[in-house]
């Protein structure tokens, strides 16, 4: 028991991280878009970046609520494993879209060490892979819906 206390704690906090970078990404992405002129005007004005950045805020906000919920609950006593996995995994996956998709919207120069995009994308790909890879904290999400 205490040691399935700790994981949700871990995994809540994990997912804090995941938001922490999407938002990052998205932040860096935004101003990136405003800035940066091609034929004219800005990236922001083209709508497929401008769509882009409008499905990272929306999913960053889905990822939020999920582990705010899953803090909560853990903050009131109650078991939360599920949650706190589902908060972990949808996190990391936000985490990852908005990273490559800001890296999208950079174009070459998101690989460019120079831009803060490049970093993110680091610092986005590690949250699939500690406190539980991907794969097993589906398995285990899968594991207590069944049954």
């Amino acid at each position: 028991k205490q040691l399935m206390e700790t994981f949700e704690s871990a995994r809540i906090q994990t997912a804090a991280r995941a938001i922490g970078v999407a938002q990052s990404a998205l932040d860096i992405s935004m101003q990136y878009a405003i800035d940066r002129k091609q034929f004219g005007k800005s990236l922001i004005s083209f709508p497929r970046v401008s769509s882009k950045l409008a499905m990272i805020a929306v999913e960053i906000m889905i990822a939020r609520q999920l582990t705010y919920f899953s803090a909560f609950e853990k903050d009131e006593g109650r078991r939360c494993d599920v949650e706190a996995g589902m908060a972990k995994l949808l996190g990391a996956r936000v985490a990852w879209a908005a990273a490559d998709n800001g890296l999208q919207i950079h174009g070459g120069n998101g690989f460019a060490l120079e831009y803060k995009i490049s970093r993110v994308l680091c610092d986005a790909r590690i949250l699939n892979i500690f406190e539980g890879a991907a794969e097993i904290q589906a398995q285990v999400i899968a594991r207590r819906l069944l049954g």
